[in-house]
C-alpha cells in the first residue's frame, strides 16, 4: 500500500495537482436550473445533451475569454448532473484521470481503499515489471476502474494545459467511447493552434457550439450584492448608458463589463451628496469612465490618449475622434473629468475623494458665473445661455483693463481666449492684432511687478504650455504659431523677473561664502538639502576679485566647500544651458587663485592650491562642449573633488584634469586621506 501511495503522491507532486481531494479545488458550487433562465441556443442544446445515453461524441464549446462559456455551461445543467475538471497546467495522462477520480470518489477513505487493492493487486505480481515501467499503466486501470457515466464530464480550459493535445483528446475520447460518458470540453480555440484540433472535432466533437456574451445578465450578476446598498440605486440610474456603452464597445470579454462597475463603485464612493445628486454631472462622468475604463483595459487606448483630448478631438484619425463617433453619446473630450483625473483612475487606479471632488466643482456643472473665474465661464460658452457667456466676457474684460494681479497660467487662458475670438471674428481684432495686444499688456503687468519669476527649476524650458488648472488653453491649429509668440514673451518677461529677483537674493548667498558646507548646498543639487540656485546661473554677476576676497577671508575649513561648488557648477555647465552662462567666470576666478598661489609659499601655497576648482578648463570647452552625466550624491554630507588630489605635492599651477564622461560623483577623500582610485 505504501509504494501505491508514493505512486499517487509521486505523480501529485510532479504535475502540481494533489491526488487527495484536500489538495484539491473545491467543485463548483451548485447550480440550479430555472425555468425561467435565459433562452440560448448552447442552453437548448445541452438540455438535449445531457439526456442522451452514452451519445458516443463530446461537445466542444468555444467563445472568447471573458465571456463566460464556464458560467453559461454549468448553468444549464444542475449542480449533481455534472463533474467540473480544470485542465489548466496538467501534463500527463496520469494526472487527468486523477483529477477525474478525485472529483467522481472525493473521499478519502475511497481512495485509500483503492489504494489497499492495488497493493494486493501488485503483490502477487513478480518480477521486474511489479513496480517497473509498468505501473503508470496499472495505476491508469486503478484510476479508470471505477469511472462512472452517470454525471456530465466538463473538461475547462483545454488551451491551457500543457500535455500534448493528441495524448489529451485521447483520453477524453477513452471516456466518451469506453465508459460511455457524456463530456463537454470548453475552450478558447483562436488561442489553440494546433491543426489536430481540426481533426478532432470531426472524430471526436459531434457538436460545436458557439457561447456569446449575456451581457445583461451578466451585469445583473454583478449588481446584485450592491442591490440594498447606496451605490445599487446609483447605478441602477445609469443601466442603460452603461450597457449601451459597453454594447457599442464590441469587447466581448465579460471581465471588463465586471472591472467598469468596479471603477464606478469606487467613483461613487468618494463623492460628496452635492455631486452624486447632480443628475447632468453624474451623466456625463458616469459616461466617460465607461468609456475610458473600457478602452484602456481593453489596450485600445493609453496614457497619450488621455491627455490633451480637445486638441484630440478635432483629429478625425485620434483615438478620441474615432471613440466619439462609436460611442456617439458623450464628447469624450469634455473637461467635466480632466486628463491628469482620468489617468489617475484609469491607468493608476487612484480614486482620490479630493482630486475628483475638486475636479466637478471645476466643471462646468457646478459654474456660477459670478462667482467663477470668468475664463472658465467664457471657455464653456457652447455649455451656457448667452446672458451667462456674456457676464463672464464682461468680467474677463474688466480683468485686463483693470490689470488684475493673476497666475501666469489663468492670463494664458484669458489671453488664448481672446486670440480665439480674434480668429472667429467675436472681437473686432485680428489674430495679430490680438497678439500685439497681449504682449503689451504683460509688459505692462510687468511694470506693475505682477509677472512672478520663472520658476528655479531646471525643466523650466521644456515645460509644455497647453493647459492650466486641468483644462487646455483653447488654441487651434491655425492659432497655435500665434499663441507661441505670446507665451515667449511671458517667458521672456519671467526670465527677467527671475534675474531681479537673483540680484536681490545675491547679498544673502555671498554671506554663507564663509559657511562653507552651506553655501555648496545652495548652488549644487544635493537631492538631500535646500538647493535653491542649483540650475540658475548666479555667481557670473559677482565680481570675480571680490569673490576670490571672500573666498580668502573665509575659515579654511570652508575653502574645500567653495572649490568644490565651482567645480560641480562648471561640469553641471554641460548640461545645463543655464549655467553655461557660467564657465567665463569661472575661468577667471581660478586664474585670480593662481595669482595668489604664487604669492604664497610652504604650506599655506598647497592649501590654496589643492582647493582650486580643478574641473574648470578654457574656451576650447564652449566649442567641444560634449554633455557628461554627473550625479551629486551626499550621503556622507561632503562634495566631491575632481580629480581626486594627489598624494604628492602639486606644482604651483595644476593642469586641468581631463572629464570622465558618466562619471558618478562618489563621497570625496579629505585632503589628508590616501586616494587611489580615480572616479
Amino acid at each position: 500500500m505504501s509504494k501505491i501511495t508514493s505512486i499517487l503522491k509521486r505523480i501529485s507532486h510532479q504535475s502540481r495537482k494533489a491526488v487527495f481531494p484536500a489538495d484539491f479545488r473545491p467543485p463548483i458550487a451548485a447550480a440550479v436550473r430555472k425555468a425561467d433562465g435565459p433562452p440560448s441556443a448552447l442552453r437548448a442544446y445541452l438540455d438535449y445533451y445531457r439526456k442522451l445515453e452514452a451519445p458516443g461524441f463530446a461537445v466542444l464549446v468555444t467563445g472568447a475569454w471573458g465571456i463566460g462559456k464556464t458560467h453559461q455551461v454549468i448553468h444549464s445543467l444542475d449542480g449533481d448532473e455534472f463533474f467540473h475538471i480544470s485542465l489548466f497546467g496538467l501534463r500527463t495522462a496520469e494526472e487527468l484521470r486523477s483529477a477525474v477520480f478525485a472529483q467522481m470518489f472525493p473521499a478519502r477513505h475511497r481512495i485509500k481503499a483503492l489504494a489497499g487493492e492495488a497493493t494486493q493487486s501488485l503483490h502477487a505480481a513478480s518480477g521486474p515489471f511489479a513496480l517497473g515501467g509498468f505501473a503508470p499503466s496499472l495505476l491508469s486501470a486503478f484510476l479508470d476502474r471505477e469511472v462512472t457515466a452517470e454525471r456530465v464530464l466538463i473538461f475547462d480550459d483545454l488551451e491551457r494545459s500543457r500535455m500534448p493535445l493528441k495524448v489529451l483528446l485521447g483520453v477524453i475520447n477513452n471516456y466518451v467511447e469506453h465508459f460511455g460518458c457524456r463530456v463537454i470540453v470548453i475552450v478558447h480555440d483562436k488561442k489553440l493552434v494546433d491543426p489536430y484540433l481540426t481533426d478532432a472535432k470531426e472524430k471526436l466533437f459531434g457538436q460545436t457550439l458557439e457561447a456569446l456574451p449575456q451581457i445583461d445578465r451578466a451585469f445583473a450578476a454583478f449588481v446584485a450584492k450592491y442591490q440594498h446598498l447606496p451605490f445599487g440605486d446609483f447605478l441602477a440610474k445609469w443601466k442603460q448608458d452603461v450597457l449601451d456603452i459597453f454594447h457599442k464597445s464590441n469587447q466581448p470579454s465579460l471581465r471588463l463589463l465586471r472591472y467598469l462597475i468596479e471603477d464606478l463603485r469606487r467613483f461613487h464612493q468618494v463623492l460628496d451628496e452635492r455631486f452624486s445628486k447632480h443628475e447632468h454631472a453624474m451623466a456625463e462622468a458616469v459616461k466617460m469612465i465607461s468609456v475610458f475604463s473600457i478602452e484602456v483595459r481593453a489596450g485600445a487606448m493609453i496614457a497619450n490618449d488621455l491627455t490633451d483630448r480637445e486638441r484630440q478631438a478635432a483629429d478625425a484619425d485620434s483615438k478620441i475622434a474615432q471613440a466619439n463617433a462609436r460611442y456617439g453619446t458623450i464628447r469624450l473630450e469634455s473637461n467635466t473629468l480632466q486628463d491628469t483625473l482620468l489617468t489617475d483612475m484609469c491607468l493608476r487606479g487612484i480614486f482620490d475623494a479630493n482630486d475628483i471632488c475638486r475636479n466637478l466643482e471645476a466643471s462646468v456643472h457646478f459654474l456660477a458665473p459670478g462667482e467663477d473665474p470668468p475664463w472658465r465661464v467664457v471657455i464653456n460658452f457652447d455649455k451656457l445661455d448667452d446672458e451667462k457667456v456674456a457676464i463672464g466676457l464682461s468680467r474677463m474684460n474688466a480683468q485686463i483693463a483693470a490689470r488684475e494681479e493673476i497666475a501666469p497660467g489663468e492670463m494664458l487662458h484669458i489671453l488664448a481666449l481672446r486670440l480665439m475670438m480674434a480668429e472667429h471674428g467675436i472681437s473686432d481684432q485680428s489674430p495679430n492684432e490680438a497678439v500685439q495686444e497681449a504682449m503689451a499688456y504683460i509688459d505692462a503687468m510687468d511694470e506693475l511687478g505682477r509677472i512672478p519669476p520663472r520658476p528655479l527649476s531646471y525643466d523650466w524650458r521644456h515645460e509644455r504650455y497647453d493647459a492650466w488648472g486641468g483644462i487646455g488653453y483653447w488654441v487651434s491649429e491655425p492659432m497655435k504659431p500665434h499663441f507661441k509668440q505670446i507665451v515667449d514673451h511671458l517667458k521672456v518677461v519671467q526670465e527677467a523677473a527671475l534675474e531681479r529677483r537673483l540680484q536681490e537674493a545675491l547679498p544673502g548667498l555671498l554671506d554663507t561664502v564663509g559657511q562653507g558646507e552651506k553655501f555648496f548646498e545652495k548652488l549644487v543639487t544635493t537631492y538631500t538639502g535646500n538647493n535653491p540656485y542649483a540650475y540658475v546661473a548666479i555667481l557670473d554677476t559677482v565680481d570675480p576679485q571680490s569673490f576670490v576676497k571672500l573666498w580668502l577671508a573665509a575659515p579654511k575649513s570652508a575653502w574645500y566647500w567653495i572649490g568644490s561648488a565651482i567645480s560641480e557648477r562648471y561640469k553641471a555647465s554641460f548640461q545645463s544651458e543655464a549655467l553655461r552662462r557660467e564657465r567665463p567666470w569661472a575661468r577667471q576666478v581660478v586664474a585670480l587663485l593662481e595669482v595668489e598661489v604664487e604669492k604664497r609659499d610652504g604650506f599655506a601655497r598647497l592649501r590654496l592650491s589643492r582647493t582650486i576648482p580643478r574641473s574648470v578648463g578654457g574656451p576650447e570647452d564652449d566649442l567641444e562642449d560634449k554633455p557628461i552625466i554627473v550625479t551629486v550624491g551626499t550621503v556622507s554630507g561632503e562634495p566631491v573633488e575632481d580629480p581626486s588630489p594627489p598624494t604628492e605635492p602639486e606644482p604651483a599651477k595644476p593642469a586641468r584634469a581631463k572629464r570622465t564622461k558618466g562619471a558618478a560623483l562618489l563621497k570625496p577623500e579629505r585632503p589628508e586621506e590616501k586616494q587611489s582610485d580615480k572616479t
